[in-house]
């Protein structure tokens, strides 16, 4: 939805401050398009001015002033927003929103079930001067404090400046679907969307050794809230603090929701079909609120094609259903293109499908756009192809997209799940179930059934390396996940540390970097306690994964519901290594020293590395 910006400086924020700060925001214009706003707030007297830019719309603001007024102002705390409009697109949804209790916000993203929480504050008393989502997030955290966020089902980062405690209240979303970096020390904090911003300051940032080993070595990245550089972290997902502007800072967080996947082996299995269904339909639906035109990734799988029927049911009861535009990632000629997949689920909707070949876009120079957005390395070519995607989305004048991450994680959907299933199953004692789901699985995927044993049995073999103490430790995130025996452990680890944080990332960028806002239904908090809560064999049987989604999906062609194989925008990133070799050996010598020498498994990961130092003049 937008960009944001916050700084306070107890000492009193300085001339050089303010303009850096306002360059921070131009920093993330390509997140917020349509406008800008800035107050400057004195937090010891309550006073704020309204800085007025030539990016500023002409809201309904008081204390105006011009930058040159700005400068003979005392305050100690800048609020910056930049607009991306969605939900009440005029200039009553502006930002930063001040409130009649004296508090203001600067929020990034979408409380989507905003008008019910709208109605039920309305009962309680509240009056509202806008059909925005953010003027729901003042009254919601008057009425219910923290717990306001207990009640928010959405995608946000809220920095909200509470003038009565003088506090700073600073959260996110459950899975930090909308980005928020901090760094202080103790008379200063700064709040931003993107790392980048935070180079426009004078801050000493030194390079996190340690994280740039782990994504060489291990491909990890995003696996904490850790960033490139030793004074920026990640606000953790799912927390929140109240950061005194009276003391020194102290950046303590606070968890306020976590998944927890608690058993519900009782469930038969229609009755969970049932429920799952009407889950993913309100997810869906709420999904779809804007009042801009949406849009619909396909790639012709399971995931996105489960997002377009559910759609197309939803829409048909009003007769909208000629008015679904779907955006493709097509390699025609290549082993890995899914058009005939895609066009499946185009002819049997009826869908306005618009397609991108990234084969006839990429070039070095593309490249390195791509990874200037998404403000760190990435772990293929893949994500390259959804910039790509997320730049034809614009180029048609569509503003929200829903893609169909999440799924995976949350239904066992990758390959290494199947094999952590069947290291749980042996490990348990279930070996006439292991031997079942092996032959069936191995038939499926094309795989000899002994070479499929051999790899499980190896994963069975680690486990108990482990609880001997015989496996080698690296001190990192992957003993944790070799150590998970139990597959509803392991999607729990791939949803909130070693996948998903990275997937979100990079959704977040590239969508961004075209003002597009990316939404993720099976991200929906009560889908993903429902389906955590779900027994193994739901999610895996007959060696099918994602078999409750498969089933549940009737109205799906076979071709789309039992797809066998699974692939996600795969690039032909090793033909453009050997096109491009020469400019991407170029950008190596952009990496420190140390880095120029050091052996990594996967030469792609050295590439990106180094044009990521190139493109942030590091």
């Amino acid at each position: 939805m937008c960009g944001i910006l916050a700084y306070f400086n107890r000492n009193g924020i300085s001339e050089k401050e303010l303009k850096q700060s306002l360059n921070a925001l131009q920093k993330i214009k390509h997140r917020g398009p349509d406008g800008e706003g800035v107050v400057l707030i004195n937090s010891k007297t309550g006073a704020f001015h309204n800085l007025i830019t030539v990016e500023t719309p002409d809201a309904k603001q008081e204390n105006k002033i011009s930058l040159n007024e700005a400068l003979n102002l005392d305050y100690d705390l800048i609020l910056g927003h930049r607009r991306l409009s969605i939900i009440d697109v005029s200039t009553n949804g502006h930002q930063p929103m001040p409130h009649a209790s004296g508090n203001w916000i600067i929020f990034n993203g979408e409380i989507y079930n905003y008008i019910e929480l709208k109605k039920e504050l309305i009962q309680k008393g509240f009056v509202f001067k806008s059909d925005s989502d953010t003027e729901v997030i003042h009254a919601a955290y008057l009425n219910w404090g923290v717990d306001c966020l207990k009640k928010f089902n959405g995608m946000f980062s809220i920095i909200l400046y509470d003038s009565k405690t003088k506090n700073l209240f600073i959260a996110n979303d459950r899975f930090a679907v909308k980005p928020l970096y901090h760094y202080e020390d103790t008379n200063r904090v700064l709040l931003i969307s993107e790392l980048k911003q935070a180079k426009e300051f004078d801050f000493s940032f030194n390079l996190n050794k340690e994280a740039i080993s782990v994504y060489l070595n291990n491909q990890y990245i995003d696996y904490d809230n850790t960033t490139f550089f030793k004074e920026i972290n990640r606000h953790t997902p799912a927390h929140y603090t109240n950061v005194p502007l009276t003391e020194p800072i102290d950046y303590k967080e606070k968890c306020y929701y976590e998944v927890l996947g608690k058993s519900n082996s009782q469930i038969n299995f229609e009755d969970a079909k049932a429920q799952f269904k009407d889950l993913l339909k309100s997810a869906v639906n709420l999904r779809m609120r804007s009042d801009v035109p949406v849009g619909f990734a396909s790639s012709g799988g399971l995931d996105s094609s489960a997002i377009l029927y559910v759609t197309h049911e939803i829409l048909k009861k009003n007769n909208r259903t000629d008015n679904i535009n779907t955006f493709s990632a097509v390699f025609p000629g290549d082993t890995n293109d899914e058009s005939a997949f895609i066009k499946i689920v185009e002819e049997d909707l009826k869908v306005k499908s618009h397609y991108v070949n990234p084969m006839e876009t990429f070039d070095i120079k593309d490249f390195e756009k791509h990874i200037y957005h998404q403000d760190e390395p990435v772990l293929s070519t893949s994500f390259y192809a959804g910039w790509a995607v997320s730049r034809l989305v614009r180029e048609k004048n569509v503003t929200v997209l829903l893609v169909g991450q999440g799924a995976d994680e949350i239904l066992a959907g990758y390959h290494h799940h199947f094999y952590r299933y069947g290291r749980q199953l042996i490990l348990s004692g279930k070996i006439i179930a292991y031997l079942s789901e092996l032959k069936k699985y191995a038939a499926i995927k094309s795989l000899k059934v002994n070479d499929l044993h051999r790899i499980i049995m190896n994963d069975v073999k680690l486990s108990l390396k482990f609880k001997t103490g015989l496996a080698k430790k690296s001190g990192h995130l992957a003993d944790k996940w070799n150590r998970a025996d139990k597959l509803t452990e392991l999607l729990k680890i791939d949803l909130t540390e070693t996948m998903m944080p990275f997937y979100l990332r990079a959704d977040d960028r590239n969508a961004m970097a075209f003002h597009v806002e990316a939404r993720h239904p099976f991200l929906d908090y009560r889908l993903v306690d429902f389906c955590m809560s779900l027994p193994d064999n739901m999610k895996i049987k007959n060696g099918w994964q994602k078999y409750l989604l498969r089933e549940t999906m009737h109205e799906m062609p076979e071709t789309i519901r039992y797809r066998k194989d699974k692939k996600g925008y795969t690039t032909p990133q090793d033909k453009w290594l050997v096109q491009y070799k020469q400019q991407f050996e170029d950008n190596l010598q952009y990496l420190p020293e140390e880095y120029k020498n050091i052996k990594t498994n996967n030469i792609f990961f050295k590439y990106a590395l180094g044009t990521w130092f190139k493109m942030n003049h590091i």
